[in-house]
C-alpha cells in the first residue's frame, strides 16, 4: 500500500514541458522578455499558461521558453494538440501533439518583421528637373509613386495603397482633385530584385487645376499578419497660367457706320492660379493696326471694343459704345481679370465672362475676319 502511494505522488508530480525557440525579428528587435502563452484549442484560449522568453523566463537561456502543460486546468495528455503564440506581437502561432516523451519541442517561431519601405518616389515623367512637376492645361497629367519595399519574411504583401496630397491636406482625406488623390490598385512588381524585394508601382491623374506648392506621396502596405510598412516622398507641383476662350466671336451686323449687338465671349482658366488678362488683336499680321482684314477696305483695330467687368446690352451708338468699352489696341494691354482656378469637381466654376463689339466703318464690306490674342498673367493689371 506505501508504495501504491509512493507511485501516486510521483504521477502526479510529473510535468511535461514544451519547449520552444523564438527568433528575433529580421529588424532586430528582440525576443527575449516577451511572453508567449500556451493552450490546447479544445479546451479554448482561457485555459492558459504563459512564460517569459529568454534569461528572464523558465528556460533561462536566449530565446528560448519552456512550460509545463501538465500545469493546465486540463492538463495535457498524450495526442494533446497544443498552441503556442507570442503575446501582443505579430507573429505565426505553432502547433504540436504531445507525445509520450518527457519534453516535447515546440516548432521555431519568429518575431514577426514588418514590411520595410526602402525607397519611394514620386514624379512626372518628364525627364527634367526632379521633384517638379509639370501640370498640362485642360488635361491631366500622370504622376507615379514608386516604392521598394522588403519582407524579410518572405510574406505576401497585401492592401498596397497610396495616397497623393497637398501640405494643405491631411492622410486620410477624402478625394478632391485639388489636394487629394488616392490609389488602392498599385501595380506590384514581384520580379523586381532580391527574393525579399518588391516593387509597387502607383499612378494619379493629376487635374490641371490640382493645388501648387508641395505634395507628397504616401504609401503603406501590409504582410500576412496585417502588420504594416510606410513611407512617404514629397515633391512639388508647380503654377501653371492658362486660359482657354472659344475659336470664333461671330459679330452679326447689317450695314456699314453701324455698331454690333454685344457678342458674350467666356473665359475659362485652365491653369491652377488666379489669373488677370492680357490681350491684343491683329486683322492678318501681328502690329498691322487693324482688327479685321475685310474683302474691301479693311476694319481699324481702335473699332473693336471689350468691357471685362459689365454687360451692355441693346442698340448703341458709337459714341455710345466708346464710353463703356475699350478699345482693342495692337500693343499687349494687361487686364485685372481676378479669374480664380477651379474648386469644384463637379462643374467648371474658373469660368468669367468678356463682353465685345465692333464698329464698321463706312466703305469696309464683304468676308472680314481678325484675331483677338488673350493670354494669362499674375500680377497687377489696369
Amino acid at each position: 500500500m506505501l508504495i501504491f502511494l509512493i507511485c501516486m505522488i510521483q504521477l502526479a508530480s510529473a510535468a511535461h514541458f514544451i519547449v520552444g525557440r523564438v527568433g528575433d525579428s529580421w529588424y532586430g528587435e528582440s525576443a527575449n522578455g516577451k511572453e508567449v502563452v500556451l493552450w490546447n484549442p479544445s479546451n479554448g484560449i482561457d485555459d492558459n499558461l504563459t512564460d517569459t522568453i529568454g534569461p528572464t523566463g523558465n528556460s533561462g537561456a536566449d530565446n528560448i521558453y519552456m512550460i509545463d502543460c501538465e500545469m493546465l486546468s486540463t492538463p495535457c495528455i498524450v495526442g494533446s494538440e497544443i498552441r503556442v503564440g507570442v503575446v501582443d506581437y505579430s507573429a505565426y502561432d505553432v502547433n504540436l501533439s504531445v507525445t509520450g516523451a518527457g519534453y516535447d519541442v515546440a516548432p521555431n517561431m519568429s518575431l514577426n518583421s514588418k514590411p520595410n519601405v526602402t525607397s519611394i518616389s514620386v514624379d512626372d515623367a518628364i525627364t527634367g528637373p526632379s521633384n517638379e512637376i509639370d501640370l498640362i492645361a485642360a488635361s491631366k497629367r500622370n504622376v507615379i509613386c514608386e516604392i521598394v519595399v522588403e519582407e524579410y519574411d518572405k510574406d505576401a504583401l497585401q492592401n498596397a495603397a497610396a495616397e497623393f496630397y497637398h501640405s494643405s491636406s491631411y492622410i486620410g482625406d477624402s478625394d478632391d482633385n485639388n489636394s487629394n488623390y488616392r490609389n488602392a490598385s498599385c501595380f506590384k512588381d514581384e520580379s523586381y530584385g532580391t527574393e525579399y524585394e518588391t516593387k509597387f508601382l502607383c499612378g494619379f491623374d493629376v487635374l490641371y487645376y490640382a493645388n501648387p506648392g508641395t505634395w507628397a506621396c504616401f504609401f503603406e502596405v501590409e504582410d500576412n499578419l496585417s502588420v504594416s510598412g510606410n513611407g512617404s516622398d514629397s515633391t512639388s507641383v508647380n503654377t501653371l497660367l492658362s486660359v482657354g476662350v472659344q475659336d470664333i466671336i461671330a459679330y452679326e451686323i447689317s450695314d456699314a457706320d453701324e455698331i454690333s449687338g454685344e457678342v458674350e465671349v467666356n473665359i475659362t482658366n485652365y491653369g491652377n492660379i488666379m489669373v488677370n488678362l492680357s490681350v491684343r488683336g491683329y486683322g492678318e499680321s501681328l502690329e498691322d493696326g487693324l482688327a479685321m482684314k475685310c474683302d474691301i477696305k479693311n476694319i481699324s483695330i481702335e473699332h473693336e471694343k471689350y468691357n471685362f467687368t459689365a454687360s451692355n446690352p441693346g442698340e448703341l451708338s458709337l459714341g455710345q459704345a466708346d464710353a463703356v468699352y475699350t478699345n482693342l489696341t495692337s500693343d499687349t494691354v494687361l487686364k485685372k481679370f481676378n479669374l480664380d482656378y477651379r474648386t469644384d469637381d463637379d462643374a467648371n466654376d474658373a469660368v468669367n465672362s468678356t463682353y465685345w463689339r465692333i464698329y464698321v466703318p463706312i466703305g469696309a464690306s464683304g468676308g472680314c475676319n481678325g484675331n483677338i490674342v488673350f493670354g494669362a498673367f499674375q500680377g497687377a493689371g489696369n
